[in-house]
């Protein structure tokens, strides 16, 4: 079964919200959901309401000081899962630190934002980076752009120390979702050369079987049986002959004797 990705956003130590607050994180969440969503696909405009950037399920929910979140995508590509993955990298990442700056203002966080990006070479990481700095580019000059309001979103959920999860949901239109988080390591880019150990095999590779070592390993032994006894013939037709040729090189001496008597 095909299974959406799910992105659940959890906010802690939140005061009694009311309507305003609850309109800014809802459409927090759900624009930053859209950047996830247009990741994968950079070279394509970047939408943050409409058709394609709408989520298929939308919860919310809070309890005590604690506000909750799930998104669910109509997505369901590894690449948008790694998306998702990245991003919420990045908001843990800052998590414990200020990210407001009142002297920098807007750029300068971005800029702080961009520097604790994964530094990975996917596709998905490449681009958040890029994302980053095309928004600062465009807050330096003055320009109101789709990409400056989703890094502003981006910002107000670091700002208020937001916790990410990236799940799975089997049926999304279900009453009640059973949904599971997934784990997705971030691309770095670089690349692990494994050398052998005795005795084990490189990850993804099985080791053999010591009934196949042995397998392998008679062919040799035969070949080095068949050379000693090659080389042990040729040995003895050498001794042979020179045996030979010393019976001959008597009988000519006993010849020559024997002529020499007469």
């Amino acid at each position: 079964m095909v299974q959406e990705i799910a992105i659940r956003v959890r906010l802690r130590e939140q005061d009694r919200l009311g309507l305003a607050e609850y309109e800014r994180l809802v459409g927090s969440v759900a624009t930053v959901a859209a950047v996830v969503a247009w990741l994968p696909t950079p070279d394509e405009r970047l939408v943050l309401r409409g058709r394609t950037a709408e989520p298929v399920r939308l919860e919310t929910v809070s309890y005590g000081d604690v506000f909750e979140m799930l998104v669910v995508l109509d997505q369901d590509s590894a690449a948008v899962e790694r998306a998702a993955a990245a991003v919420a990298a990045l908001v843990a990442s800052v998590r414990d630190e200020a990210v407001a700056d009142d002297v920098a203002g807007t750029a300068g966080e971005l800029d702080r934002l961009d520097r604790s990006a994964p530094r990975g070479r996917s596709t998905v990481e490449r681009s958040l980076r890029a994302f980053l700095e095309g928004a600062r580019a465009d807050v330096l000059a003055r320009r109101t752009t789709t990409k400056v309001r989703a890094a502003q979103a981006l910002l107000r959920l670091a700002e208020d120390g937001a916790e990410l999860v990236v799940e799975r949901v089997e049926d999304a239109l279900a009453p009640v979702v059973e949904e599971q988080p997934v784990e997705v390591l971030a691309d770095s880019g670089s690349a692990v050369v494994v050398e052998p150990v005795d005795g084990l095999a490189p990850s993804g590779v099985r080791a053999p079987r010591a009934e196949e070592q042995h397998d392998e390993a008679q062919p040799d032994e035969e070949k080095s049986d068949k050379k000693k006894k090659a080389d042990a013939k040729k040995k003895d037709k050498k001794k042979d002959k020179k045996k030979s040729d010393k019976k001959k090189s008597d009988k000519k001496k006993d010849k020559k004797k024997s002529d020499k008597k007469q």
